[in-house]
């Protein structure tokens, strides 16, 4: 039991070391475009299924509440539909509008959508990337694998951070890490950084 515990320890060490690796511009990237919307008084609107869901609600709560520094709250939502909502929208079958629907209700032009989506193949997820077309607001999409239809939706304006990952619990793990990085840029540039203070 320890040598498999070992092990994952190791996979997980790996995986992150390559995303490092390949993936740190892309994501400082991405970080700075969720600050300037933040300095623009933009909001970042977060959706994912299952355990990405999770994650981007992970993300929100540290946005709305603090990461490891006291510090105002930052304007963010998560798309998370109730199961009245759902049950409504799959009795209209438009559970593809899950994320959308909500989305075009709230979102405005300039605000920053962030997609999380390990298998990067889910239809609700690429109507959200496409009614944030429809708004004008840049999508940053964290996915697994090769991007999938997800990295075919994307514009130029738009950032695909993609993890070098195909097993999903791994894809999950570094969406949190990818997050908690953001985290700590945003509030870096926002706030400075308080251990040089």
């Amino acid at each position: 039991m320890q040598a498999r515990i070992a092990q994952l320890c190791q996979d997980s060490m790996t995986m992150l070391s390559r995303l490092a690796e390949e993936q740190s511009d892309v994501i400082g990237q991405a970080a700075m475009i969720m600050v300037d919307a933040l300095v623009q008084e933009k909001k970042l609107i977060c959706c994912g299924n299952g355990a990405s869901g999770a994650n981007a609600q992970s993300f929100v709560s540290k946005l709305l509440n603090r990461f490891e520094h006291e510090r105002p709250a930052l304007p963010a939502l998560a798309l998370a539909p109730d199961s009245v909502t759902l049950s409504a929208l799959a009795q209209d079958n438009r559970l593809t509008e899950s994320f959308s629907r909500p989305f075009l209700a709230l979102a405005h032009p300039g605000d920053v959508l962030v997609v999380l989506s390990a298998t990067a193949t889910a239809a609700n997820i690429q109507s959200v990337i496409t009614a944030a077309r429809e708004r004008q607001c840049t999508v940053i999409a964290l996915t697994g694998g090769n991007g999938g239809e997800v990295s075919r939706l994307l514009g130029p304006q738009d950032v695909l951070i993609q993890i070098p990952e195909y097993r999903t619990y791994r894809v999950h793990e570094a969406q949190l890490f990818t997050l908690h990085c953001c985290c700590a840029l945003i509030d870096t540039a926002l706030f400075g950084d308080p251990d040089l203070v």
